[in-house]
């Protein structure tokens, strides 16, 4: 299974490298050197290139194309897309940046009220452009909320794409656009580009609608938590790995693109019904309560590789879990439970109290039924209390794991805020483990 994940991602890395240098080697070679052109212009004309290639693949990446994610997980597939559209930007500011350190006419371009069409339509993709990377960089300084800005982030990050073709188009077609090999270049990549804003807009959010599920349950949890249970419509089974989670859609349809993600807490054994705990943490985690039973949801999913049916070969499993970062780990504890999987089992536990133990009951009674053993720590303890104290320490983890346990042979699943998932994952990797032994899926979006 890991050899075919390798062979997965170095394919998907090709073609990713592939797609953005094309449009480079055909304006190389598909195109007649002219002394009077000079050569600055065709390296502005590639930082173009280049930036745009990388713009427009950015749908793909967050279009939630379920075989490219999951070889690397869809927590790497969000930084990737974060760092490239930084990177994209810097090679679509360069491309106009060259052209005035050429010849400083050029700046003339820059008056949107008399420029050529091409160039307004290019200064307002850049404009735009800037605009998507400050509100993506400092949306939380700026205060902006997440649905907001996700809403026109989308909105934006189309305009610059559209705008950007429309300028290669218009000021390429006396010039580079000229050569059919390079012409045929961009028509394919904008027709790629507009079939995939139509599935993601269109098509995809018609499939969820269709596909809806009602709300069964809704079960008050310890650590201000709800479990909402799902089930579909038409009697659909949603067959999921545990660990995995999905996006949800709640008030409102799949075309209002205000889904949020959630951790799957139920048993992949019983893929009739879903179960989501979710934390109240906000404006709209807060409403999850006020759910009624029949009430549809749209379920976007399953995602995400923080599973152990990835590790089959795994003699031994580490959970750690901080808050409600344990709602993927009960997901494959209670896997385990419904497949009799008696591998051994540590369970690291954090939370604030005791009385913020999320699924505290439950977990005792799983300890029985697995080969588990559950080692809680507690920031605040009740007297009497005679178990870990503080947070999750180096020392901890060294004093419940075997020594045996130290070996290749064991994998670690790790969920919790990030600041303390940055810090067991050095721990971890001080005690010896290797990082390819560390599992782990981060969501920090709201």
């Amino acid at each position: 299974m890991k050899n075919t994940g390798k062979w997965k991602r170095t394919l998907w890395i090709l073609l990713f490298l592939l797609l953005v240098f094309t449009p480079i080697g055909i304006l190389i070679g598909g195109t007649e050197p002219s002394p009077s052109r000079s050569p600055w212009l065709d390296f502005s004309v590639a930082l173009g290139f280049i930036g745009l290639a990388l713009m427009a693949i950015q749908f793909a990446l967050t279009a939630r194309i379920k075989p490219l994610k999951e070889p690397f997980g869809s927590d790497v597939i969000y930084h990737f897309h974060r760092q490239i559209s930084i990177a994209a930007f810097l090679f679509i500011l360069a491309h106009p940046i060259t052209l005035f350190i050429i010849d400083k006419r050029y700046l003339y371009l820059l008056n949107i009220f008399q420029s050529p069409l091409a160039a307004k339509f290019g200064v307002s993709a850049v404009i735009f452009l800037i605009a998507v990377v400050i509100s993506a960089e400092y949306r939380k300084k700026l205060r902006i909320p997440y649905t907001f800005w996700k809403i026109w982030h989308g909105i934006l990050t189309t305009l610059v794409v559209a705008l950007a073709l429309l300028h290669v188009f218009l000021i390429g077609s006396t010039r580079y656009l000229a050569y059919p090999a390079v012409k045929a270049v961009w028509l394919g990549y904008t027709a790629a580009w507009l079939l995939l804003l139509i599935y993601t807009r269109i098509l995809y959010p018609l499939k969820l609608i269709r596909n809806k599920y009602h709300v069964k349950t809704v079960k008050e949890e310890r650590g201000a938590s709800w479990t909402i249970t799902l089930q579909p419509a038409r009697k659909k089974s949603f067959h999921f790995k545990p660990g995995q989670f999905a996006w949800l859609t709640i008030w409102k349809t799949p075309f209002s693109d205000t889904e949020h993600p959630f951790s799957i807490s139920s048993s992949s054994e019983h893929p009739e019904e879903i179960s989501f705990t979710i934390k109240d943490l906000g404006k709209f985690t807060s409403t999850i309560k006020n759910l009624q039973p029949g009430q549809n949801v749209y379920v976007d999913g399953p995602h995400g590789s923080f599973t152990i049916d990835r590790y089959p070969e795994a003699k031994n499993l580490i959970f750690i879990a901080g808050g409600i970062g344990i709602t993927p780990i009960m997901s494959m504890l209670r896997s385990m439970a419904d497949r009799n999987d008696k591998r051994p089992v540590k369970l690291f536990y954090n939370n604030r109290d005791w009385d913020s133990v999320t699924y505290r009951e439950e977990i005792a009674v799983l300890e029985n039924k697995l080969n588990l053993q559950v080692i809680h720590t507690l920031e605040k303890p009740p007297q009497k209390w005679d178990g870990e104290t503080g947070y999750l320490t180096e020392s901890i983890l060294q004093k419940h794991l075997p020594k045996s346990w130290f070996q290749k042979n064991t994998e670690i699943f790790l969920c919790g805020p990030q600041i303390m998932m940055d810090i067991v994952i050095k721990q971890c990797m001080n005690l010896g483990f290797d990082q390819k032994q560390i599992h782990y899926e981060l969501f920090n979006l709201v």
